[in-house]
């Protein structure tokens, strides 16, 4: 009998490409999210049920979680006590007994303002069989929150100063997630899932230029007038404080580590990110 998989998150950036990587492998899964019909309806895998789950509504935790002998989380970032739901979730996970956590690259040397801490100590005392990913920046940022600033002003301002990033593809951290909720022999460790190789935000929005058609740029910009625009744009102070460690750790250099994860555990390479700038050129033409 196939043991049954709930994933947290399950519209969001790493969550559904969890669920497609499941579903792949012929596995029950129950897909949580706030609007389950509205993120999986009329496009549902084989094997995929929606399933109701709301951070903010702890009436919705335990039909989520019951018969789930296996679970992914997405933390809630946003949330103003996040830090300790995760640890609350995992107390009323009778029936699961793996857990595969998303975390980040570098999440040891964040401000406690950055919540992934918090849940990576709670998931180590769980008495649960855990695994915690640290992947890197996803490619899919620069389609998702960076693409407005991209495609409407060809401009990529940030606080990363020149340092290298091994981004890596969501549809990777998908699988290899997959094969650690499904697969004996991922207890326990830390796996840090990167792309083939390192670039600079130089180098990664001219290769998005060039596959556009257009000019486009990145403009490194001091910490403190990022966090002024933050401010200015309504961010709350823990945000900001998160967002200038994560910066912080590029400028150090942690972040351009590549690792064999993705070939270890899913027997392909990652991704390149080449591959996926040709793949969704037109999202960044003016």
């Amino acid at each position: 009998m196939k043991m049954t998989i709930l994933v947290i998150g399950a519209t969001g950036k790493t969550g559904r490409p969890v669920v497609e990587a499941l579903a792949a492998r012929g596995a029950k899964v129950a897909a949580a999210s706030r609007n389950p019909e509205t993120g999986f309806g009329g496009s549902r895998e084989d094997g995929v049920v929606p399933v109701r789950f709301d951070w903010d509504d702890r009436d919705t935790w335990a039909p989520a979680l019951e018969g789930a002998e296996a679970l992914y989380i997405v933390g809630p970032y946003a949330h103003p006590a996040g830090e300790r739901l995760v640890a609350d979730l995992l107390a009323a996970a009778h029936d699961t007994r793996r857990v595969v956590l998303l975390s980040v690259i570098g999440a040891e040397l964040l401000p406690q303002e950055a919540m992934m801490a918090h849940w990576e100590r709670a998931v180590r005392a769980s008495g649960k069989e855990w695994t915690i990913l640290h992947p890197n920046w996803f490619f899919q940022n620069f389609g998702s929150g960076f693409l407005p600033a991209l495609r409407d002003r060809g401009v990529l301002a940030l606080s990363a100063g020149q340092g290298a990033v091994s981004f890596v593809d969501t549809r990777d951290i998908g699988e290899v997630a997959a094969a650690a909720l499904t697969e004996d022999g991922y207890g326990g460790q830390v796996l840090t899932i990167t792309g083939p190789d390192a670039l600079t935000y130089a180098e990664a929005v001219a290769m998005l230029g060039d596959v556009a058609g257009r000019q486009m740029a990145y403009q490194a910009v001091e910490p403190e007038r990022a966090e002024a625009n933050s401010r200015a744009a309504g961010a709350g102070e823990r945000t900001i404080i998160a967002q200038r460690g994560l910066f912080q750790v590029i400028r150090d250099g942690g972040n351009a580590t590549v690792t064999d994860v993705v070939r270890r555990v899913t027997g392909h390479g990652p991704r390149s990110f080449a591959q996926y700038a040709a793949e969704h050129a037109e999202l960044w033409r003016d």
